[in-house]
């Protein structure tokens, strides 16, 4: 019998019917006023949980519920998905980037190539917990053109500052993320 990913209890899948009740959609929201964020899930409760699974102790288990979710809220023109790399430094700390986990899987599901478009500095302060205003936007190094169509993928999206970033390196205005926290910035 299989074990909930968030609480452990037994079930009958990756999550317990009490854990999939905790899930609740996000809306797609606008970003800086041109980019378009489209979340599987609000930022809350279990979603919270399996982002930080995924995140923290990179259980594939995690990675593979949202990925599936972030199919359905993915929209259906999308011709290339470009994950937004973890600062290398976490990466190598935790074992994972978690945009690039979820772009394969979405990428391997959907038949829809995985461009690696941006290149993450080693290193930035964790956005995690501070205010808008004291928020860093990384450094992204453009690797290669991102293609038109694309979207760019990432685990979460709070003030949406990371995002912004990645899409004013890659010029693309769609963005795809498993959770959506609080309001981000809309413009």
């Amino acid at each position: 019998m299989p074990v909930c990913v968030v609480c452990s209890a037994w079930g009958e899948g990756a999550l317990c019917s009490v854990c999939r009740r905790g899930l609740h959609r996000a809306a797609p929201v606008r970003l800086g006023g041109s980019l378009e964020v489209y979340a599987a899930f609000a930022h809350g409760a279990t979603a919270r949980r399996l982002v930080h699974r995924l995140k923290y102790t990179g259980i594939r288990c995690a990675a593979e519920v949202l990925a599936m979710a972030m199919l359905e809220a993915m929209p259906s023109d999308v011709t290339a998905l470009v994950p937004v790399p973890r600062a290398l430094a976490r990466h190598f700390r935790y074992g994972v980037d978690p945009a690039v986990l979820l772009a394969g899987l979405i990428g391997r599901e959907a038949g829809i190539p995985v461009v690696a478009a941006l290149r993450a500095p080693l290193w930035w302060p964790s956005n995690a917990g501070t205010s808008r205003a004291r928020r860093w936007s990384p450094g992204f190094r453009p690797m290669q053109a991102a293609p038109a169509g694309g979207v760019l993928v990432d685990d979460v999206v709070t003030t949406g500052a990371t995002l912004l970033s990645a899409a004013a390196r890659t010029q693309l205005h769609r963005a795809l993320t498993a959770t959506r926290a609080g309001e981000p910035v809309s413009g």
